[in-house]
């Protein structure tokens, strides 16, 4: 297909620049190339057909549009054509730069910013977090328990998590279930499927 050289050049320096090429498969000669203004559509793809035939690209299909990747015969190819140095190199083929990390500074240094806490006076994760919070329940009423959870009914221990699954039940404190005597303490009943049928 005749087609004037400088857009010929345009298509060649836009592959060699991306590395890849693509087009719509649509051959009608008044459509433009979306990437390359005043390039029709059909000048791309007469040239990259020529490049194909040479082996100079890789083309594949999908959704009617074509996708052209360039070979390494195609990237010296272009160098020679296009009259570039051998530090140029496509960006398909370039290794993607990591952005700067910003410098650290030190743990201990002070200035603007928040102050490090010291870790004796961090209040998460202590030891005695939990001691705290059962002093207030054996002094309101005997022994020193847990609080109990929110969600749980008096004399059901769930064992297995979060709902469904065995239910072990036994009695309250009152009917003797807490410290009393093993001939008091009726057998563990196992339900299966949480509200239901046992």
């Amino acid at each position: 297909m005749l087609m004037p050289l400088e857009h010929l050049r345009a298509i060649l320096e836009l592959l060699f620049r991306e590395g890849v090429l693509v087009a719509e498969k649509d051959p009608r000669p008044r459509r433009p190339h979306p990437q390359l203004p005043g390039v029709a559509n059909v000048e791309v793809l007469r040239a990259m057909a020529s490049l194909r035939s040479r082996r100079l690209v890789r083309e594949t299909f999908a959704w009617r549009h074509f996708y052209w990747y360039l070979t390494d015969d195609g990237v010296a190819y272009l160098r020679r054509y296009l009259r570039l140095p051998p530090e140029i190199v496509p960006l398909s083929l370039q290794r993607p730069r990591r952005p700067a990390e910003p410098p650290r500074r030190p743990l201990d240094a002070s200035g603007p910013g928040r102050a490090r806490v010291p870790p004796a006076e961090r209040l998460y994760r202590r030891k005695d977090e939990a001691e705290r919070h059962a002093e207030p329940v054996a002094a309101a009423g005997g022994a020193s328990r847990l609080p109990p959870q929110p969600g749980s009914a008096p004399g059901i221990d769930r064992r297995d998590g979060e709902g469904g699954g065995h239910t072990h039940t036994t009695p309250p404190d009152w009917l003797g279930g807490g410290g009393g005597s093993p001939a008091l303490v009726p057998p563990r009943v196992l339900s299966w499927g949480g509200w239901g049928a046992p």
